[in-house]
């Protein structure tokens, strides 16, 4: 299903976003990093099919969205930008309920605007990234190690001149590495280039991870103190959190008590065989969750009313518990 292309103005910023689809319900796809709109095209193709209809931008500073004038790129104006974007699209077609899928980055997105605004979206699926991110990564020594980009992007200039370096030579890399069992299409990451290539997108992605380095990573960093995890607000949006059992990006251990960040119901899904970028990687696994979860909001999905669940998905008949917090996996050899 082709996307169509419209210019949407939301939060003080016009954002580029690709539509798929004509139903009543609105979907908002956010994408991550080093990615693109056009990587939630698949997923938002299944969406549409559902009776979605399936919306993708480029976030925030990525081209032809529109930088930041006040060079804001933090989670909360991301997840100002969520709510806004879903209010735009909902004062012009006036959609009978909206929903969230984000991925990566995306997904930091849907749980700040689950804070924000937990009347705007009645489910969300998050893709490869927990909930807190943030405060857990000082809590986990071998997720500090994986996280090393998040340190090369503080370095001005030289983070700048290393994305950019023999064609977006680190993307590839961060793909491969997050990813290590997907034979990426050539064309998708041709495509993502091109989206880095354009205006200030690559000083603007790397400002994501300029501004989330607060204070519980400088607590590590300075040997100052850390914020409790357990402190930290609770979201009452239910949620389906996916992960790959591959992902060279975030460790396992950081989806083990997911559902504590929740006062609604949160069911986090493994993918077996998949890594960080497991929408792309499984999209027939990851569209059947995602489709599954979401549609259970209109009385379309099988609701099985477990709070805090966790599976496997081998893509066969059986969901097996996998240990504390009962972690799900799924996969299929499609």
């Amino acid at each position: 299903m082709n996307p169509e292309t419209r210019t949407v103005e939301a939060n003080g910023l016009a954002f580029e976003c690709l539509e798929i689809g004509d139903g009543d319900r609105l979907a908002l796809c956010l994408h991550g990093f080093p990615d693109d709109a056009g990587s939630m095209v698949p997923l938002g193709s299944r969406l549409a099919d559902a009776g979605y209809t399936a919306v993708a931008p480029f976030m925030r500073g990525y081209a032809p969205t529109e930088s930041a004038p006040d060079g804001d790129y933090s989670a909360g104006a991301l997840g100002a930008d969520a709510v806004a974007l879903a209010a735009a699209y909902d004062e012009r077609e006036g959609f009978e309920g909206a929903v969230l899928v984000g991925h990566d980055w995306g997904a930091v997105a849907g749980y700040v605007a689950a804070l924000q605004s937990p009347e705007t979206f009645d489910r969300m699926a998050t893709l490869a990234v927990p909930p807190r991110f943030d405060a857990l990564l000082p809590r986990h020594p071998r997720q500090v190690l994986r996280s090393w980009y998040i340190w090369l992007f503080q370095a001005r200039r030289m983070a700048e001149r290393a994305v950019r370096w023999q064609d977006f030579a680190l993307i590839e890399f961060l793909w491969g590495t997050w990813s290590p069992s997907w034979d990426y299409p050539g064309e998708r990451i041709e495509s993502v280039k091109a989206t880095f290539s354009e205006g200030e997108t690559v000083e603007n992605a790397l400002g994501y991870y300029r501004q989330i380095v607060g204070p519980s990573v400088r607590g590590l960093l300075t040997g100052g103190s850390v914020p409790r995890v357990d402190r930290q607000p609770h979201i009452r949006v239910p949620t389906l959190i996916l992960a790959g059992t591959e992902d060279g990006a975030i460790g396992p251990e950081l989806f083990e008590r997911a559902d504590e960040a929740f006062d609604a119901r949160c069911r986090v899904v493994r993918v077996n065989g998949a890594g960080h970028f497991l929408h792309q990687e499984r999209p027939d696994v990851v569209g059947e969750e995602v489709v599954s979860f979401l549609g259970e909001a209109n009385g379309d999905g099988d609701d099985d009313t477990d709070d805090g669940s966790g599976e496997t998905s081998d893509g066969g008949d059986e969901d097996g518990s996998t240990g504390e917090g009962g972690n799900e996996s799924r996969g299929d050899d499609g």
